[in-house]
């Protein structure tokens, strides 16, 4: 594929084009063989060592750091063991506001690629979704957390209804930190007693209508906003542990 031999090349950045860097990227993957580094000049950046470009590119969006594959043949491969993913748009701001069908087969191809490389940080923010994108949705969670992702936001921003995460318990020692907006929960999936890690829930206008319990004997602070509960029934909160709760 020419464009991932050409250092040079030059085009605006767009999710489209990121995504045919991603399918040139698995057409090739069992033919290619590792380059060498490039030794680069000293002060330069790629006078760093990998771990800590990978690093800076974790603060990248998704399109961005595929797109720094071009840069050199070092480059190639270091976006996959990147510390943190971010998907979707990064704020209100942004003018592109994508919905999950438009980035399911960007997410999975990038996904399939960066393999099981652990995560620090997977940010999900799209603007609306569709019932057939739910299972999509609760797969990408389910595998970051495979990843042994630290900090997990899954937002969705724009739709008039809640997206339905699976009834199933989250389990992950690594866990620290979880937000979630406009999605629906069950009691099973906040049962974090398999998560001994996590300190911070942040739930923003989730749907809590079916939830009898949240626990957690690790969790520090709880944010809830804009929250739907039963008005005919209690939400019990057990958390031994909490300090804030706002």
């Amino acid at each position: 594929m020419a464009i991932l031999q050409s250092p040079q090349f030059q085009a605006p950045l767009s999710w489209v084009d990121a995504h045919h860097v991603l399918d040139g990227m698995l057409l090739a993957e069992n033919r290619r063989r590792e380059a060498p580094p490039v030794s680069g000049s000293r002060g330069s950046i790629d006078s760093l060592p990998d771990e800590a470009l990978q690093h800076i590119l974790g603060f990248l969006v998704a399109p961005e750091a595929v797109w720094t594959s071009v840069l050199a043949r070092r480059w190639r491969h270091l976006w996959k063991f990147a510390t943190g993913l971010r998907l979707g748009y990064l704020g209100e701001k942004d003018e592109e506001k994508p919905a999950v069908k438009e980035r399911r087969e960007f997410v999975d191809h990038l996904l399939l690629l960066c393999g099981g490389s652990p995560l620090d940080m997977c940010e999900f923010r799209f603007a609306e979704f569709d019932s057939d994108d739910e299972p999509r949705v609760n797969l990408w969670v389910r595998h970051v957390i495979l990843c042994k992702v630290q900090v997990l936001k899954l937002h969705i921003t724009l739709s008039d209804d809640r997206l339905v995460l699976d009834d199933l318990p989250l389990v992950s020692q690594h866990l620290t930190r979880l937000d979630l907006s406009s999605v629906r929960l069950h009691s099973a999936f906040l049962n974090f007693s398999s998560c001994p890690a996590l300190k911070h829930l942040e739930l923003v206008g989730c749907g809590l209508s079916t939830v009898k319990r949240i626990s957690s004997k690790s969790l520090k602070h709880l944010t809830l906003s804009e929250c739907v509960f039963d008005e005919h029934s209690r939400t019990c909160i057990c958390t031994p542990s909490l300090v804030s709760l706002s």
